[in-house]
């Protein structure tokens, strides 16, 4: 899974994918987006995103819907430092957001 870590640090930087802060490198966490629950299939980079330790803490093993649903701008950033995401998680945080996605940087 460090290979995941890196991959995602290359792509978007040290970014929490569900708040958009910058958190440090080396203590920004990995989550799986969808739960695994003992259950190794869940380690796919489709559905893993880097996270800050407040973030990963407060979603926990709930489901997707109900954590984005507490703070609907977290499906605008999932959306944007997800972009890797399966297309169901991508649909999940469409239809949780309230706002327009974020721009992409050239």
């Amino acid at each position: 899974m460090q290979s995941h870590r890196d991959w995602l640090l290359e792509r978007h930087g040290s970014i929490c994918a569900y708040c958009g802060t910058e958190t440090p490198s080396d203590i920004i966490t990995l989550d799986h987006v969808r739960p695994r629950r003992g259950q190794t299939a869940y380690d796919r980079a489709d559905n893993l995103v880097l996270a800050c330790r407040e973030c990963n803490a407060a979603k926990a093993d709930q489901p997707l819907v109900s954590f984005l649903m507490q703070r609907r701008a977290r499906g605008v950033f999932l959306l944007h430092y997800g972009d890797h995401l399966s297309e169901p998680l991508k649909q999940l945080a469409r239809q949780a957001s309230e706002r327009p996605l974020l721009a992409k940087e050239a």
